[in-house]
């Protein structure tokens, strides 16, 4: 029976499927990621943004588990053990293959930097997050070069227009960053406090003149 579903089953199609689902999904994971950690976004819509990168970020982890399932029982083109869980080890498409698995591999370091970021620390949990980043570019190199419907001209803009899309939201938050900054000045003294300053020597100056004179006067 198992063996019959195996043999029956649209194995092909439910691996582009859940391969273009989880890269979809961590791409929008990722660019929530960027938008919550704008300046401008405060309050409840943060919240919402922050809810929604986590639970879109942990769907394409279960995708691309799935993903890899499929491929060790697909009937067409089967991948072995070692080819899925040792990068640039298969047959097919080495290279984008490994990718695939190296992006893998960091999305769970990610996830779970993010469940241990109490005990890691705002430093490490950081560093570890970043990888996000490298783990879209890896995702999004191994689904055009393995994809068998990459030629299609919808999945190239697909994956150009996704790609521009992190780049430009970095690029913006990095800027509206860069622009907040300038506001915020340390050691810096205020003007007003100088005049009073300066008029409180000169009402000394003043005050000791008269005392002098004062004092010639008496004698």
């Amino acid at each position: 029976m198992a063996q019959w579903i195996v043999d029956y089953l649209p194995t092909w199609s439910l691996i582009r499927i859940s391969g273009i689902a989880a890269y979809l999904l961590l791409f929008a994971g990722v660019l929530l990621g960027i938008a919550q950690g704008m300046p401008a976004a405060k309050g409840k819509p943060k919240a919402v943004m922050y809810k929604w990168h986590t639970r879109t970020t942990w769907l394409a982890f279960g995708l691309g588990l799935a993903h890899a399932l499929i491929l060790y029982i697909d009937h067409y083109s089967p991948f072995s053990w070692s080819e899925l869980l040792i990068p640039f080890t298969a047959s097919v498409h080495p290279i984008g293959s490994g990718l695939g698995t190296l992006s893998f591999y960091g999305l769970v370091i990610v996830l779970l930097s993010s469940d241990l970021r109490n005990k890691l620390g705002r430093k490490w949990w950081f560093i570890f997050h970043m990888l996000s980043y490298p783990v879209f570019i890896g995702l999004l190199i191994h689904g055009f070069v393995t994809g068998s419907d990459s030629s299609n001209v919808l999945m190239r803009l697909m994956y150009v227009f996704t790609g521009l899309s992190i780049i430009g939201m970095t690029v913006l938050r990095g800027l509206m960053r860069e622009r907040k900054g300038p506001e915020i000045t340390i050691g810096r003294k205020p003007m007003p406090t100088e005049a009073p300053v300066e008029r409180n020597w000169s009402e000394v100056y003043q005050f000791a003149r008269v005392g002098v004179g004062g004092q010639e006067h008496l004698k």
